[in-house]
């Protein structure tokens, strides 16, 4: 019998598959670097080429992520300075599939065509642990080159992402030999070292030690896709460790005579700070002291009115002490609580409604609140014992309603202020009505955009002091 001649052929081996996903601002560039994968014998797959008008857009785009072996986004200041596209969910399909595989697979081949910056770049976070590679407007780098060699012989093994810092190649293998070279041949003998030098066993240590490397800066961490309570401090945690590293090599890198000048410097901070008391204002002499009396036990109707002044908004709130402030504080809130009753304000001259409640969360009550607690603490430094706070009547009371409850309190003079209606030209105004006459002795505006509650307060102050005379001026008339 003959043997026969039809023996089986092998099959032929497969085509490793890439996926290239990239913005549309980066066609051109993609194309070059489309026709570089395909001359490295790869099978390169993007959307300009291989999707018809009738296909299932999302669903082939979907099959073929998940049935490529690489998948390639291109990075670029177009995908930087896009907050939305397609390419996004390309990624993140291809990301979910990453977590699926182990750590030292190689599948992500995140390649840069300009100068954009690993750090801070707005990628998935899976894409920042494997190395980059760089291609400039998609033109081949050696490099580059040869990555595609290990990809067209189906090489599925890769190293987490390099430091900046580094020297090695990018995407090296943790052997002696070098990723893409040859072994050497087994003949080869073995290296000597040399006759004389450092090299040799008997000879001299040398005069200097060899000094260390300095350490790569670390990378800052890279703001999170995102939001979200636990990921906002994970990054401020990330922030502050980094600060803490880079503080830590910015020390190691100085001078042996700087290091010891900055830890002297910290040390002497740190006891200065712990040793340090609060200072204590020295008591006056005894005599200043007897003059001191003296002139508080004059009396103030004995002085000449030439010699009084009126104090400031400063040095009347440093006349007042913790108890009186305690007591304003809680005057305040306690108008605003039902059930509370107006027993306190009967016979205070000045009764003053609040502008607006504690609890007002518009732009205008905020503003409203506080020119109100800054003008009733003013008020009541100045005429103390003369003004009054009141709850608010329900809704939005008119003139006649004021008037009637100031006159059922026994007082003069009621101020109180208009409802704030928001807007662009929101204004605060005020108005002081007479309760003899029953009529508006005062009213002003303020527009409240850009302006300052204190400086407002002290002009309402001022209108109202000037028009509402002191009580014992009113007793003498």
């Amino acid at each position: 019998m003959q043997a026969s001649d039809n023996t089986a052929s092998p099959p032929p081996a497969r085509v490793p598959s890439v996926f290239i996903s990239y913005a549309a601002e980066d066609r051109a560039a993609v194309r070059t670097l489309r026709d570089t994968l395909a001359a490295a014998g790869l099978d390169v797959w993007y959307d300009e080429n291989e999707l018809s008008g009738g296909d299932a857009w999302d669903q082939k785009i979907r099959r073929q992520i998940r049935d490529c072996e690489y998948f390639m986004p291109v990075i670029s200041a177009s995908t930087e300075a896009r907050k939305e596209g397609y390419f996004r969910r390309e990624w993140r399909l291809a990301t979910e599939r990453s977590l699926d595989m182990a750590d030292d697979v190689l599948f992500l081949l995140p390649i840069a065509i300009d100068q954009t910056s690993e750090m801070g770049a707005r990628v998935p976070e899976k894409f920042l642990s494997v190395q980059w590679m760089r291609a400039p407007e998609g033109q081949p780098t050696p490099a580059l080159m040869a990555l595609l060699a290990r990809l067209r012989l189906g090489e599925h093994n890769v190293l987490p992402r390099q430091s900046s810092g580094s020297t090695r190649a990018p995407f090296a293998h943790h052997r002696t030999t070098a990723p893409f070279a040859a072994p050497p041949p087994a003949t080869q003998p073995p290296l000597l070292p040399p006759a004389t030098g450092p090299g040799r066993p008997d000879a001299p240590p040398p005069e200097h030690p060899p000094v260390p490397p300095i350490p790569p800066m670390p990378p800052f961490p890279h703001v999170p896709e995102k939001g979200g309570f636990f990921h906002g401090v994970k990054f401020l945690a990330e922030v502050l460790w980094w600060a803490l590293a880079a503080a830590w090599m910015l020390f190691a890198r100085l001078p042996k005579w700087g290091r010891i000048v900055v830890t002297v410097w910290l040390v002497a901070t740190l006891f200065s700070t712990r040793c340090s008391r609060p200072s204590e204002t020295p008591a006056a002499p005894p005599l200043a002291r007897t003059e001191s009396r003296r002139d508080d036990d004059t009396p103030k109707k004995k002085r000449p009115a030439a010699e009084r002044r009126v104090q400031t908004p400063q040095e009347s709130a440093a006349t007042l002490d913790r108890g009186e402030l305690a007591k304003l504080a809680t005057e305040i809130a306690h108008v605003f609580k039902d059930g509370v009753s107006d027993n306190t304000a009967v016979g205070k001259p000045l009764v003053v409604i609040p502008f607006a409640p504690p609890t007002a969360d518009t732009p205008g009550g905020k503003f409203a609140h506080a020119v109100f607690l800054s003008l009733y603490g003013r008020l009541s430094l100045d005429r103390r014992g003369e003004v009054s706070v009141v709850a608010p009547p329900r809704g939005e009371p008119g003139p006649a309603v004021l008037l009637a409850r100031a006159k059922a309190l026994h007082a003069s003079f009621v101020l109180a202020a208009s409802p704030v209606v928001e807007g662009e030209e929101a204004a605060l105004t005020i108005k002081l009505f007479s309760v003899a006459d029953s009529t508006v002795t005062w009213t002003e505006s303020f527009p409240i955009k850009g302006a300052d509650d204190t400086a407002v307060a002290e002009k309402i102050a001022a209108q109202v002091l000037e028009r509402v005379p002191r009580k014992e001026t009113r007793r003498q008339k």
